[in-house]
Formats: C-alpha cells, structure tokens, sequence
C-alpha cells in the first residue's frame, strides 16, 4: 500500500497552547502513537487516563528548547534555583520567599542552567545549526484531521520554515556521532516523526540538530532521507489503523494479542538460545 498521503491531510482551527498542549488528548500525537504500538493499546489508555508528570531530562529538554527557540520567553517560565541552606532560619526563609514568588513557573537548578547556557553557546556559535534554528517559525502547535482514518492530529514544531518547506527539530542526545545517532533514530523512530509532520503541513525536508549534553556539546546536523521517510509513512499509518480499530471496538489489548482483532488468542512467545 502506497502510503503518499499528503492529498488527505486537513489544518484544523484549534484552541490548543504550550499550556494545555500536553494534557489535551482530542487529538493524537506522535508521542501518543509511541506508546499504542512501540508498548500496546492497553499501555496507550492507560497513559491517556494516568498522565505521568515530566521527568528531570523532560524538564531539562523543555527548558532547553526554549531558551534556544523561545529565549524572550525562559525567564517568564523559568526560575534559577540558587541554593539554599534549609538548615538554617534564614535559609529557609529565603526557600519559601523563592518558592512563594515563583509558584507558577518551573524551577531548575543553577547547575541545569549553567549547562542550558553553554549548549545554547555552543549552538549559536555553529553557523550551520544557528541558520537551520534562527528562521521560520518557533515552536508551533498544528492539529490536522488524517481524513483516511478520520483522526484528529497534533504536533508541535521546533522550527518550520513554510516558505521553503524545511522543518527542523532540536534533539539533545548522548552521542551524537553518525553511527551514535542513527541509533538513536532507529530506536525512537525519529522518521516516524519526521513523516508524521512532513505530511500534515506538506513539507518536503526534514533535518535534526542533535547536540550532546555533555562538554564539549558536539553537534550533528542530519536529514532524514526519503527511503526512511516512507518507512515512516508505514509506521504511523499502521499506529493511526490501530488507535482507529481500537477506539471503534473499545478494544485495548495487552502483548501477544492481535490489534487488529479483538477475538484473537495470546500469541504465546518462547524464548530461544539464538537470542542470547
């Protein structure tokens, strides 16, 4: 099956910020379809039900991404933690006064900031990732109706430049070396993403700026190719089929059960030495 879908895909109006981006669940994300097929359906609903407060590297990465794409708005979001000597009658007098004033932003460390300041540095410094990051539009939030399926999408882009059909996203990793990072694609589905919001906006390109969180931030830039681009295609049609079946038939089945029909039988798996 030919999955060039661009014909099929409708922008919707929303309602939809930074704010509420994340709980919203009228709409599917990439992230979302992660969990319905790279873990089951039942894992997928229960997250729906059960939202997971961010980690430390989810904080760490929002805080990141917008102090190199959103920099006028960090401090409005953002408050530097200086540290506090809570043993101590002042210390914890100056704990709560930080905590009181800065109730509706979140809090990072003084040691995170450092390191956000020297990656964004480091970034800006780059002539090849500053011109990939520096123009279009920042950080903006898309919902599109996948007419196929009749689903409701959304995705949030780190750079779009509509003018010249180029989407770039910003991706912290451990190594980002040519071998280091493919693996990283290869494990997250990066170009799963990357044909998700190609074709929702009708883009043609789609390149990661991959810098390392440790000194000295190396930094890789990689376009993701057609062939994977199409393998991408595959995939997320195949999650949309998917969360289509599994929400007409209320049907959320665990491992080893077919998601595409709900009177199947476990399928039971025997672990072999050829694994080891």
């Amino acid at each position: 099956m030919c999955y060039l879908l661009l014909n099929i895909m409708k922008i919707l109006k929303h309602n939809l910020t930074h704010d509420n981006y994340y709980q919203n669940t009228d709409y599917v994300s990439n992230s979302m379809l992660n969990n319905l097929t790279g873990k089951s359906p039942e894992y997928f609903r229960f997250m729906m039900n059960n939202p997971q407060p961010a980690t430390p590297a989810m904080k760490f990465g929002s805080a990141f991404h917008m102090n190199v794409l959103q920099p006028q708005e960090f401090n409005k979001n953002y408050a530097i933690s200086p540290k506090f000597d809570k043993r101590t009658k002042q210390g914890k007098i100056d704990y709560a006064e930080f905590v009181k004033s800065n109730m509706l932003k979140t809090v990072i460390s003084e040691q995170d900031y450092h390191l956000i300041e020297q990656m964004t540095d480091k970034l800006m410094r780059d002539s090849d990732a500053k011109t990939l990051i520096s123009r279009g539009t920042k950080e903006r939030i898309i919902v599109w109706n996948n007419e196929e399926y009749d689903i409701n999408c959304k995705g949030m882009l780190d750079v779009y430049r509509e003018d010249s059909g180029i989407i770039v996203d910003l991706k912290t990793t451990q190594d980002s070396s040519y071998n280091g990072f493919a693996s990283s694609v290869r494990k997250f589905r990066y170009y799963k993403q990357a044909a998700f919001y190609l074709d929702a906006v009708g883009a043609q390109e789609f390149y990661i700026v991959a810098i390392e969180k440790n000194p000295p931030f190396s930094i890789n830039i990689i376009q993701i190719g057609d062939e994977l681009l199409d393998k991408g295609r595959e995939l997320y049609n195949r999650d949309l089929e998917v969360y289509k079946y599994c929400t007409d038939n209320d049907y959320w089945p665990g491992e080893g059960f077919d998601y595409l029909d709900k009177d199947s039988e476990r399928t039971i798996h025997i672990m072999n030495d050829d694994i080891l």
